[in-house]
């Protein structure tokens, strides 16, 4: 692949422009999001999950596609959001989870015909769903009815004691109450809890006879410090049975399968404390032995690259399923892109398809494979075959249609010795200058891809090229890489985006003082990181829910002790206050002279408000250029699940800022 580009085809992109216009913010209120999806078990068709905005809500509704191709058509048309499809083991019924009663839960609605009908009334709602091999039963996870915290009544509590670390999460506000295994029969009556009220479970699956469930969840002591779960099993049937552990990992387990095979299949880590750059790896186990597969190829198995064009629910945990009780299916990350793989329980490792892609969602049923995939655009559900890629629905990127132009991929040379991979999405589609915006993604142990995010649409069409990359950090490109900046925020990292900013002015794309920068979460980190420590570089830039201050993340973010050991490379800071300072943006911003926009989500408890309010204080109080946006009831990851005219109002936001301090 060349690392120069070559000047694009005027006439041609003319031609195929032709009944285009530029993505605006607005046009985001008419996305579709493809997410969720199941096989029927003989394979003949697929069922998905269609994400529309409605009144400015979100409406997730199941539509069935032939697997042979065809007019795909509409299950449920409630204004719900029903998600999780599940087919019966006969086919005959599917089962998903909706909210259409209130609080999400378990319906169930026959497939030649009739309503659906509500098969739970738990009063906090179901998660999940997974049938009983002969379909007779529903594993349910689901709230444990038993609160953690709170002294008083529920709906006017007193006060919330806490006492364990892991009292709140990002997106889901204060955990009050664990997450437990419920059995229930198909016909009805009460569901029974299987796993105590005293740990979390994080998944579970049925054994290949119906008798045992397989479970994720620690049950240590130290789990009230930091969870790191395992695979557990317990009777399927309610008793005084305590859980048997079926295999421990040196990290932590993130999803697991076992019907129709004897070998329970497990996704998890083998480092200590499972840092963001080891590779999630796959493992067989049968309760005695535990084996992994595919040892020794480096491979990260799951998806990593992340955006707009996926829902929440598709991120994680990491996806696989059984073909059959020989082979695991599952999603490898591979620079930018993830593709299907096969894994045999002989140790044979096959690629399914190789494309260009990102697939964010898999499942299997009757000896096929389907993906959702995106791109250069949003998502569609893929059958897999041969090798390639068939599509089997539009809806999910007919939408953008108007608004699709050429991703160019490029490898950018850096003097260490590697490539930089990256993407550019010209302004307007066309050759020339133009002010340009460098993007950086969250993590740092996550990735970019072809897919472009919606701001960066709306950049290129108001006038900006945009350049986006996988740093070192970035994962999809072996542990060492991904490794590469652990300890050392802000040093290898921020030199490969450097480059990448040199090289666009190098290729005459832009000027050097027509360059502003952008990024989320990590991605925020070293927007102000370059702000501070390389000023004058980049002439503005917009920094949404950052972290700028490592010592108030350490206290204050749901994950900060983990945060601060990955970007610090210590996690006692009180041992190490030089190297927590030296680590934070903040302390050398007052360096920088560039308008800086802060975006941030009040509700974010991954990057709490005070790491803007810590940057825009000092600005401010210098008199810089500085304006801090709060989006009220909003989480970390507003971008992808926020309320639909906050994230319109985010994309104006950054393209107006840009406007304002590039010009266009």
């Amino acid at each position: 692949m060349a690392t120069t580009i070559e000047k694009p085809d005027l006439k041609s992109r003319a031609a195929a422009k032709s009944g285009q216009r530029s993505f605006r913010a607005k046009d985001l209120l008419n996305q579709v999001v493809i997410q969720g999806l199941a096989v029927a078990p003989d394979g003949e068709s697929v069922v998905y999950v269609r994400r529309t905005i409605e009144d400015n809500k979100y409406a997730r509704r199941l539509w069935r596609v032939p697997f042979k191709g065809g007019r795909p058509e509409q299950l449920t048309s409630a204004k719900s959001n029903d998600t999780r499809p599940r087919f019966s083991p006969d086919g005959g019924t599917l089962l998903f989870i909706s909210d259409r009663s209130g609080k999400p839960q378990v319906w169930l609605m026959p497939l030649q015909g009739g309503e659906p009908r509500q098969l739970t009334d738990l009063p906090n709602g179901a998660g999940a769903a997974e049938w009983s091999p002969d379909g007779k039963r529903l594993l349910l996870l689901a709230g444990s009815g038993e609160k953690r915290f709170l002294v008083g009544k529920a709906d006017d509590p007193i006060a919330r004691r806490i006492r364990d670390y892991t009292w709140k999460i990002d997106g889901g506000g204060y955990r009050d109450e664990f997450t437990s295994v419920w059995i229930v029969d198909v016909e009805g009556g009460k569901p029974a809890r299987l796993t105590a009220p005293t740990y979390d479970v994080g998944g579970a699956c049925w054994s290949p006879d119906g008798k045992h469930i397989a479970f994720i969840a620690d049950l240590r002591e130290e789990a009230a410090l930091l969870d790191f779960s395992q695979l557990w099993s317990l009777p399927s049937r309610p008793s005084k049975d305590q859980p048997t552990q079926m295999a421990e990992v040196a990290g932590a387990v993130f999803n697991a399968a076992w019907a129709p095979a004897q070998h329970v299949a497990f996704l998890g880590t083998s480092e200590p404390m499972s840092p963001g750059w080891s590779n999630v790896n796959l493992y067989l186990a049968d309760g005695k032995t535990t084996n992994q597969l595919a040892a020794g190829r480096d491979l990260d198995i799951w998806n990593t690259t992340y955006g707009d064009f996926a829902d929440g629910e598709q991120f994680f945990p990491p996806p696989m399923c059984w073909l059959d009780e020989q082979h695991v299916a599952a999603l490898v990350a591979h620079r930018g892109a993830s593709h299907p793989y096969s894994f045999g329980s002989d140790g044979t490792v096959t690629a399914l398809a190789k494309e260009d892609v990102v697939c964010n969602a898999i499942a299997a049923g009757g000896g096929r494979v389907a993906v959702v995939a995106s791109g250069d655009g949003p998502a569609d559900v893929h059958a897999v075959e041969d090798g390639k890629l068939r599509r089997l629905s539009d809806d999910g990127s007919k939408w953008f249609g108007p608004f699709r132009s050429p991703i160019e991929r490029v490898e950018v040379p850096h003097p260490d010795g590697h490539n930089i991979d990256a993407w550019l999405l010209r302004a307007h589609g066309a050759a020339g200058k133009a002010p340009l915006v460098v993007a950086v993604h969250g993590g740092p142990n996550l990735s970019y891809g072809p897919t472009p995010w919606l701001e960066m649409s709306a950049l290129a069409g108001a006038g900006f090229h945009v350049v986006w990359s996988n740093p070192r950090g970035s994962t999809g490109y072996g542990e060492q890489y991904a490794r590469a900046v652990a300890g050392r925020w802000g040093e290898k990292d921020a030199g490969d985006i450097m480059r990448v900013a040199d090289w666009a002015v190098e290729q005459g794309l832009a000027d050097r003082d027509r360059r502003g920068v952008f990024g989320l979460s990590y991605g925020g980190f070293m927007t102000n990181w370059l702000l501070s420590r390389h000023p004058g570089a980049f002439k503005a830039a917009v920094s949404e829910n950052p972290v700028t201050d490592m010592l108030a993340q350490y206290a204050s973010s749901d994950v900060g002790i983990q945060i601060g050991a990955g970007a610090v490379g210590a996690d006692q800071p009180w041992d190490h206050l030089a190297e927590y300072l030296e680590r934070s943006p903040y302390t050398k911003i007052h360096l920088n002279k560039a308008p800086l926009l802060l975006l941030q989500a009040e509700q974010d408890l991954r990057c709490p408000p005070g790491q803007s309010e810590m940057v825009f204080t000092i600005l401010r109080s210098l008199g810089r250029e500085v304006e801090m946006i709060r989006y009220p009831d909003e989480s970390h990851v507003m971008l992808m699940i926020g309320r639909p005219d906050r994230r319109v109002d985010r994309i104006e936001r950054i393209v107006g800022w840009f406007e304002k301090h590039l010009g266009s």
